[in-house]
């Protein structure tokens, strides 16, 4: 019988320097895939590590993988072919806002709120961001651009703006 390949590579690497790292970050790699089959959201490994840190139910203790890696590194071999085939549980499933209403948000709580919000947004995928008139438009759509942001459209609309911005593909 073959032996699972991962369970070899731990085997192998268990006592060389950065396992540890390795590990944590095939864990954000399983985390990062499953959501993308399973939520069509398309994350870093980081940023898929760090949505199930977030949310992961009891049974998956994802905290504990993390602060001690080599410990678990069998439980993380076995997460990480469990989740290539088992359904995502429900306390993960993401929806990914479409809109980010900062209307009636003083500045510079909406340039913080709206940066902090695409820094965990799916590359390719756009939001468009509510700001008032005055300041909110002048001064949010440049801080975005500062964090690597593209501006897509701005177009004002009754008496608010709508601001619609990416976070552009990191591939491309």
């Amino acid at each position: 019988m073959d032996k699972n390949p991962l369970l070899v590579w731990v085997e192998n690497n268990r006592k060389k320097e950065g396992f540890g790292k390795s590990l944590v970050q095939l864990l954000g790699y399983a985390c990062t895939d499953w959501i993308r089959r399973e939520c069509s959201a398309s994350l870093t490994g980081t940023d898929g590590l760090a949505w199930f840190l977030a949310k992961a139910p009891a049974e998956i203790p994802m905290g504990e993988w993390v602060q001690s890696p080599e410990e678990h590194a069998e439980a993380i071999v076995d997460f990480c072919e469990r989740s290539k085939t088992a359904p995502i549980p429900e306390s993960l499933k993401m929806e990914f806002p479409k809109v980010l209403d900062l209307r009636g948000v003083a500045c510079p709580g909406n340039s913080v709120r709206s940066r902090l919000v695409m820094a965990g947004f799916p590359a390719g995928r756009p939001l468009e961001i509510y700001l008032d008139d005055g300041s909110p438009i002048e001064n949010v759509p440049g801080s975005l651009v500062a964090d690597g942001i593209k501006v897509l459209s701005r177009k004002k609309t009754g008496n608010y703006w709508v601001l619609s911005v990416a976070k552009p593909d990191e591939n491309v």
